[in-house]
């Protein structure tokens, strides 16, 4: 609809309304973003991230999985202590799992898989 849209720099304060639809437009889409270029705006589609982006993306998903089901049980004495060994076997595997992340085949066009998701391929010791 707004794929081609674009308006002078000057014209803005009489067209904000229409600036504001095609925003709304592109905050829907999420295809397409307005840049600024020169002297006007215009609608364009968001570029692909980079193999740089995604390993950043990646990783950072990563660290997250790390800290919510490995470090909140490992780093804490009590909690680990309850435990049963298999659940500590299961969390050990698990963060070996994130850590290798970054050298798996694919990387880092891949996706991570959460600690259920990861028990339920079969990884459990159970």
């Amino acid at each position: 609809m707004y794929k081609n849209w674009k308006i002078l720099k000057s014209e803005y304060d009489e067209n904000k309304v229409e600036y504001a639809a095609v925003a709304e437009w592109c905050n829907k889409n999420q295809q397409y973003t307005i840049v600024e270029n020169g002297d006007y705006y215009e609608v364009q589609p968001i570029p692909e991230p980079t193999a740089e982006e995604k390993a950043i993306f990646v990783r950072s998903k990563r660290d997250y999985f790390l800290n919510e089901y490995v470090d909140k049980y490992a780093a804490n004495p009590l909690r680990w202590a309850d435990m049963s060994e298999q659940k500590r076997q299961d969390i050990a595997k698990y963060r070996h799992y994130l850590l290798n992340i970054p050298q798996s085949a694919g990387f880092p066009d891949i996706e991570i898989k959460t600690f259920e998701e990861w028990k339920n391929d079969g990884n459990s010791a159970e």
